[in-house]
Order: C-alpha cells, then sequence, then structure tokens
C-alpha cells in the first residue's frame, strides 16, 4: 500500500460539513471526498468501539490519494490484524469511483476479517456506467452500500463535527433528496 500523508482527523467544522455532505441532486464546486469512519473489532460476536475519524481525499507528490485510499493505506498500517474481524463504516460526501471500488473490492477479498458498510450523501457520476458498475462491485463484494438518511446526517453531525453542543439543522429538501438518491441506487445496484 502507498503510504498515507497525515494522520485521519478527528473531526469536521460544521460549515465543511454542511458544505460537502448537502444531499444536493447538483452540487457544484464539491471536488473533496470526505469518509466519516467507524473501526469496530468483533471479540465473540460482541462489536466493540476501535476508531472514529475522518479522512479526505490527499494530494501527493506523483498523484493524488483519494479518500478511499488513504484509508485502505491507514488501516492497513496502522490497525490490520488478520487475527482479529473488524466492523468498518463510512459514512461518505461521494460514492467511491470505479477505480477506488476496485481497489475497495480487492482489499475485501484480500481481508475476509473485514465487513464494509457505506452510506454516501451524494452518487458520484451517477448516470455514467462505470462508476455504476463501480458500485454494484462493492455491493457484489459483500459490502453494504446505501444512501445516507436524514437520520445519518444528524448522527455523523453529532460524532464526526466538532458542533460545540449545536444541534442538527435539517436542510431544505434533505429528505426528499434522499428518497430521490436512494431510488437511484437501488436501480444501479438492481441491475448489476
Amino acid at each position: 500500500m502507498e503510504p498515507w500523508l497525515s494522520n485521519p482527523m478527528y473531526s469536521l467544522s460544521p460549515k465543511t460539513y454542511n458544505f460537502h455532505f448537502q444531499n444536493l441532486p447538483f452540487a457544484y464546486g464539491r471536488n473533496n471526498t470526505y469518509i466519516c469512519c467507524e473501526v469496530e473489532k468483533r471479540k465473540n460476536n460482541s462489536p466493540k468501539s476501535y476508531y472514529k475519524g475522518v479522512f479526505r481525499n490527499q494530494g501527493y507528490p506523483e498523484e493524488p490519494l483519494h479518500a478511499e485510499q488513504c484509508f485502505l493505506s491507514w488501516f492497513d498500517d496502522k490497525c490490520l490484524s488478520p487475527r482479529v474481524d473488524y466492523n468498518v463504516t463510512w459514512y461518505m460526501s461521494w460514492s467511491p469511483c470505479l477505480e477506488c471500488a476496485e481497489e475497495v473490492v480487492s482489499f475485501l477479498e484480500e481481508h475476509e476479517n473485514v465487513s464494509l458498510t457505506i452510506s454516501v450523501s451524494r452518487l458520484y457520476n451517477c448516470d455514467d456506467e462505470d462508476q455504476q458498475r463501480g458500485l454494484q462491485l462493492l455491493h457484489e463484494a459483500g459490502a453494504q452500500v446505501a444512501m445516507m438518511s436524514p437520520e445519518d446526517f444528524e448522527y455523523c453531525w453529532d460524532t464526526f463535527v466538532d458542533n460545540r453542543g449545536r444541534s442538527f439543522w435539517y436542510w431544505k429538501g434533505i429528505r426528499r433528496n434522499y428518497y430521490a438518491l436512494d431510488e437511484k441506487l437501488r436501480e444501479i445496484l438492481c441491475r448489476g
């Protein structure tokens, strides 16, 4: 694995979260992908929280690293043990691109002790057949892929945002956009 460049972040600012995670049908200017992640270790079918943090895509001298690549590199280098089972949950601002989906699938195939749940705010280039295929590959590899519900957005606000005690405010269209994106994702996964 290529090295990850910096330690994962502990939290996002409210402004960053609201800008990058808003589930808009057309999200202009959102060129970064953020992953709010949770890692649990499973012992005797009982999960125990191990790590919570935030990853984002990063510049790299030769080639940029996507958020998924940063997480996988960090997880492989700092956490992964073949003798432990893991539940990994990603809340993502964008769904993985085809290239990242293929890397994640390869990682899951190599590490059967890791289960992955992915909830995304928006679908990346969702009308592009290659990007649709990436989502299908993840689903076929056993990853649970879903859209973030309004309740997921609130959970992320409470868990991954330096909100200074402020409550989450549902933005206009959050539920309507969720239903439309969820229907689109279901269509994509059914065609796989």
